[in-house]
């Protein structure tokens, strides 16, 4: 698999558009929440995110320095989906409400107990950061749920069931080793082996496909069942295959059924079970 190629058609790449630690994990953070829909889609507005984050000194400064009025005034005409400008700024606010005084996110996420738990104690950290934060941007909000749609939208958690794709994408980005230049490997305290699967619909329909899944539904528990089956084949390392599957259905090499001229090139040909 070309992973240098891949990697610039994936949101990764937002991350590694920056040297600084410190920058890819910020770049990281917001690269992840918006990962969802086309990647056409939303790479013009992570490009309009980081071209105004490299304006102050790069992703850090710029969420260090984040001016409730200058810099949401720049975000304020941006659009993607349900997502608008306002939900950027809360954001970027959020983060520099954590990270004042610290070097890293990872001081959020507990270092012990399950992997889903201290994910879901790290997405309840930003939360709460957000509903600090409101108030500088004129919102009037004393809980999450009053918060704007599309700012929620970025932060499922697990404890409610869901798979939350884009925060597991975003820790297998910050625990996995950078050997293949995809992953960073910039967070220590926790261990590959502990990751989940990032669960769309591209590696939930391969997945079904290779016997790694028979549930329908792209759940937590789903990822899990996905997750388990991987660890079976690589028990330290099972999300190593998520990269290559989810490009796998991005790509649109994979059709979704049997095609006779496509099926027989497939690395996954053998045990795949599409009709």
């Amino acid at each position: 698999m070309d992973h240098a190629a891949r990697r610039a058609a994936d949101p990764v790449r937002f991350a590694h558009r920056y040297e600084r630690r410190e920058d890819q994990e910020v770049a990281a953070v917001i690269a992840a929440c918006f990962a969802y829909g086309r990647v056409a889609g939303f790479t013009p507005v992570l490009e309009r995110i980081f071209d105004a984050a490299d304006g102050r000194g790069g992703p850090r400064r710029w969420v260090d320095g984040f001016d409730p009025e200058t810099d949401a005034a720049t975000l304020s005409p941006l659009v993607y989906r349900w997502n608008r400008g306002v939900d950027v700024s809360l954001l970027a606010l959020a983060l520099k409400d954590l990270l004042a005084g610290r070097a890293s996110l990872e001081e959020h996420l507990p270092a012990d107990g399950e992997l889903s738990d201290a994910l879901d104690a790290l997405i309840l950290a930003v939360r709460e950061a957000a509903v600090r934060s409101a108030a500088s941007l004129d919102l009037t909000a004393t809980s999450f749920e009053q918060l704007p749609r599309g700012f929620r939208s970025f932060l499922p958690r697990p404890a409610d069931g869901s798979a939350t794709k884009r925060w597991w994408m975003f820790l297998r980005w910050m625990i996995r080793p950078a050997t293949e230049g995809v992953d960073l490997g910039l967070w220590t305290s926790r261990r590959p082996s502990e990751l989940l699967v990032p669960v769309d619909t591209h590696v939930l329909r391969l997945s079904r496909f290779l016997g790694l899944t028979t549930r329908t539904d792209g759940s937590l528990r789903t990822a899990r069942q996905i997750t388990a089956s991987l660890r079976a084949i690589d028990p330290v390392d099972p999300v190593r295959f998520d990269f290559a599957l989810a490009h796998l259905g991005i790509s649109g090499a994979c059709k979704g059924r049997r095609d006779d001229e496509v099926c027989p090139a497939c690395p996954l040909h053998g045990p795949c079970a599409v009709r």
